[in-house]
């Protein structure tokens, strides 16, 4: 969290269902994604920030100006056997209410399950990917973000997109 209690975090999860998305056979390319269908991708954020359309395609969030937003992406069986990797943002409508999102890597510490004795989990260091924003002005932003699917080596099996809103009340 920021050192700033007026300030907050607001994580933006993205969740695809990667392998139907692929099997419908619009697959795009980067430069012409194509756009995802409503059942086949999911945005959550925590209750107290979502407006409308929580845990589907077309939320809109609330945040406050100097709140941190972070998206993150991933696919139904968590990057298991397909990925999700967001590599592009565009505002659509009122860009200057946030600043430029950019890709950031953290090097985070998870959990690891101990089969010996599931009560005593181990640790593992992984590197954490999202892309991140600071809140500037109040109104509402209209984005695109682009996402790739990936297979299992990281090679690129098709080029999404979709296109939620943030309200900046205060």
């Amino acid at each position: 969290m920021p050192d700033d209690p007026n300030e907050s975090i607001i994580d933006i999860l993205m969740v695809i269902d990667a392998e139907t998305l692929l099997a419908s056979g619009a697959t795009g390319t980067a430069d012409a994604p194509a756009p995802v269908g409503a059942d086949l991708i999911w945005l959550i954020v925590r209750s107290g920030n979502a407006v409308f359309g929580q845990g589907s395609k077309e939320l809109k969030i609330t945040a406050k100006t100097m709140d941190t937003l972070r998206w993150r992406c991933t696919s139904m069986s968590l990057n298991a056997a397909y990925s999700g990797m967001l590599y592009k943002f565009f505002a659509l409508k009122g860009g200057s209410l946030i600043s430029k999102p950019q890709p950031l890597d953290a090097q985070v510490t998870t959990p690891l399950p101990n089969p010996a004795d599931p009560t005593q989990p181990g640790a593992q260091t992984i590197t954490s990917a999202f892309w991140s924003a600071t809140v500037l002005a109040q109104g509402e932003v209209t984005y695109t973000f682009c996402f790739m699917i990936l297979d299992r080596t990281g090679k690129p099996l098709g080029y999404f997109k979709w296109d939620p809103f943030i309200s900046i009340t205060t």
